[in-house]
């Protein structure tokens, strides 16, 4: 069979091809994917495997817990009939209740009275709050590796805020809506999820270390490719002979 030699290229026949190979149509895109198949394949396995083993085994989980309050903008507790200019206070104030909720007033007696190894600044990390579709109702959830802890310090904090708050802001109630209770089921990490991104990750790692394989050959490997970047008349070829012992 006769077969082209695979060249290289030098000086200006280089160039003339790089600045070809700028221009790639879809079918000589398809056509590049389909010859580098292994890498689009192997690559992408390789990066969804090593993140489960890094998920599965090197990651800590980690547990929440929820628990609600609602904020009571007056202080009146015969009147309960309650208007909008009370409402909207009450809704206005849970920006004001959330920073009292992380603060280290709080925070600082919830680790003494639970006796947790850790700083204020370091159970805040794990501690989010926030308003409930813009009602007078708190959502606070705490995650932790542990899903015991995480339930004693979101109750815990539920016990030490409602006095802070009404001293500190003078105004209304904090009443505990629902109390947090053990969830043991992890919420991170959520390997399926960070599986399905490590997927698609090495899936456009592979397409473009493909065309840059492509983009940096520079070499000739067929009779089309002569006749594509030099613009030449190919008139002979050097025939491959496979020698025999």
């Amino acid at each position: 069979m006769n077969l082209l030699k695979t060249l290289p290229l030098e000086g200006n026949h280089l160039n003339q091809k790089n600045e070809n190979n700028e221009s790639i149509d879809l079918r000589e895109a398809l056509f590049i994917l389909l010859k580098h198949w292994k890498l689009l394949l192997i690559i992408p396995v390789i990066c969804a495997f090593c993140t489960f083993l890094v998920s599965k085994y090197i990651i800590t989980p980690k547990y929440e817990a929820n628990t609600t309050l609602i904020i009571n903008a007056t202080q009146n507790s015969q009147n309960t009939t309650i208007t909008n200019d009370q409402l909207t206070t009450a809704q206005k104030l849970v920006n004001t209740y959330s920073i009292i909720l992380t603060s280290d007033t709080v925070l600082d007696t919830v680790i003494k009275n639970l006796n947790l190894d850790m700083t204020a600044k370091e159970l805040t990390a794990n501690i989010s709050v926030s308003g409930v579709n813009q009602t007078e109702v708190i959502d606070i959830t705490v995650k932790n590796a542990d899903p015991q802890v995480a339930v004693e310090i979101a109750n815990e904090i539920t016990k030490v805020a409602p006095d802070i708050i009404i001293k500190i802001v003078k105004a209304g109630s904090v009443e505990i809506i629902s109390p947090a209770k053990l969830n043991e089921a992890p919420v991170s990490p959520n390997i399926p999820q960070n599986i399905a991104i490590a997927f698609i990750i090495g899936m456009v790692i592979s397409v473009l270390f493909s065309f840059l394989i492509e983009l940096l050959d520079n070499t000739f490997s067929s009779e089309e490719d002569v006749k594509k970047y030099l613009e030449l008349t190919v008139i002979g070829i050097i025939p491959s002979i496979e020698s025999k012992s």
